[in-house]
C-alpha cells in the first residue's frame, strides 16, 4: 500500500511525511556518493536531523526526569539529619503517596520507621517497603508496581559434582538374577545344560488300550551315592507328570477311512478320558473305548487308538458338525479329553 498517495482511507499525514523524508535522505546519500566526505556528512546530517524531527512529531520524546519512587524517597529521608529538610521531604512524600498508600492499606508513619530500621541494618527497602511510583510531573496518581528484581552482591555457590558409588552387592544380585532366568524355547533340549539334564531311558506302560513308552521315576534317576541325580527332560514324557488336555474337533479336521472317522491329534496320548460326538440334531453322544460287550454295543459307538490317531466306528449313528450353541464353536463334530505326559519336570532342578 502506497501510504504517500493521497485519497486512500486510513492514511496519516505525519507517517507519510516520515516516509517522504526517508526517501529524500536516500536520494541525498546517492547524490553525495562522489562528494567529499565533509560535504556529504553535512548534507546527509541535515536530512537525518529533519527525519528525526518528523519522527518526534509522531513519537514524543520521553520525560528527561525519572519517576518519583517511594522507596528511594524514604531511603533519602532516613539519611537526612537536618530537621527542616526532613520535614519538607516527609511533606512531599505525604503529598505524592499518602492517598494511594492509605487506599492500599499501608500506614506512612510505619513505613518511615521500617525504612529507617532497614537502612540502619544495611537491608534493601524492597523487603519491607511497597514499590510505589509517581510520574515526575507530580500530576498523575501514584501506582504500585511489582517488587524490583534484586541483583546478588555475592557470586553464586558452585555445586559440587555428584559422585556415584556402585553398590557391589546389588550388582552381584542383579547378575545372579539375570543368570537364573531361562530363555524360553519351543525346542526340547537334547543335551545337558546348566538348567536341564536329559534322559533317554524309557519303559512301556499300558493304560487301557494304549501302550506308550514313558520315563518312569526310576528311569529318571541316574548315578549312585552323591552322584545320584534325577533328570528333568525326557523326549517321551514323564509318567509322573500327566497332563489333561481338551480339544474341540471341527468337521474339517476329521478324515474318513474304511474303519470310520479318523481324528489326528498333535500329541500322542497316554490315555483317553472321554470322547463326545454330535449327531445331526446337535445332540451329544458318549463314545467309549473298544472293545465292549455286545450289550453295550447297542448303546455306544466305540473308538480305537493308534499312535496319535483315533478311529471312531460309526455303527449306531453318523456324527456331523453340531449346530451353534453357547460356548461352542461353529462346526464342532467331536470333543476329546486325553492325557499326555509332560516332557519337562520342574520339580527337579540342577545343582
Amino acid at each position: 500500500m502506497d501510504l504517500t498517495t493521497s485519497g486512500l482511507a486510513g492514511t496519516n499525514d505525519k507517517f507519510n511525511n516520515i516516509l517522504k523524508k526517508i526517501d529524500s535522505t536516500a536520494e541525498t546519500m546517492k547524490a553525495q556518493i562522489q562528494a567529499d566526505a565533509s560535504a556529504a556528512a553535512a548534507a546527509i546530517g541535515s536530512e537525518l536531523s529533519a527525519l528525526s524531527g518528523e519522527l518526534r512529531s509522531l513519537v514524543p520524546q520521553g520525560a528527561a526526569l525519572p519517576n518519583i519512587n517511594l522507596q528511594s524517597q524514604l531511603e533519602s529521608l532516613s539519611g537526612i539529619v537536618d530537621p527542616t529538610q526532613a520535614s519538607n521531604l516527609l511533606a512531599s512524600i505525604t503529598t505524592n503517596f499518602g492517598t494511594e498508600l492509605t487506599e492500599a492499606g499501608f500506614d506512612l508513619d510505619t513505613l518511615v520507621s521500617d525504612a529507617a530500621a532497614a537502612v540502619v541494618d544495611g537491608k534493601s527497602l524492597s523487603f519491607d517497603i511497597p514499590n510505589f511510583e509517581k510520574a515526575a510531573d507530580g500530576v498523575s496518581d501514584a501506582i504500585q508496581k511489582a517488587v524490583a528484581v534484586k541483583i546478588p552482591s555475592i557470586n553464586p555457590i558452585i555445586e559440587d559434582v555428584a559422585t556415584f558409588t556402585f553398590n557391589d552387592t546389588f550388582t552381584s544380585l542383579k547378575t545372579t538374577a539375570a543368570s537364573s532366568v531361562l530363555t524360553t524355547s519351543t525346542t526340547l533340549p537334547t543335551a545337558n545344560t546348566a538348567q536341564f539334564t536329559v534322559t533317554d531311558k524309557v519303559t512301556n506302560i499300558t493304560q487301557g488300550i494304549i501302550t506308550k513308552s514313558v520315563t518312569t521315576a526310576e528311569d529318571a534317576i541316574e548315578g549312585v551315592g552323591v552322584e545320584c541325580k534325577r533328570r528333568n527332560v525326557s523326549a517321551v514324557g514323564f509318567a509322573s507328570r500327566p497332563i489333561l488336555k481338551s480339544k474341540t474337533i471341527l468337521s474339517e479336521e476329521v478324515s474318513t477311512s474304511v474303519d470310520g472317522a479318523v481324528i489326528t491329534l498333535s500329541d500322542t496320548p497316554t490315555k483317553i478320558k472321554r470322547i463326545t460326538g454330535f449327531d445331526a440334531q446337535g445332540k451329544p453322544h458318549t463314545i467309549v473305548q473298544a472293545p465292549i460287550s455286545n450289550e453295550f454295543k447297542k448303546l455306544y459307538d466305540t473308538f480305537t487308538v493308534s499312535g496319535n490317531e483315533i478311529i471312531i466306528e460309526q455303527r449306531l449313528r453318523s456324527y456331523v458338525q453340531s449346530l451353534s450353541k453357547k460356548n461352542q464353536l461353529d462346526g464342532t463334530m467331536f470333543k476329546i479329553g486325553y492325557y499326555m505326559n509332560s516332557t519337562y519336570d520342574p520339580n527337579y532342578g540342577v545343582d
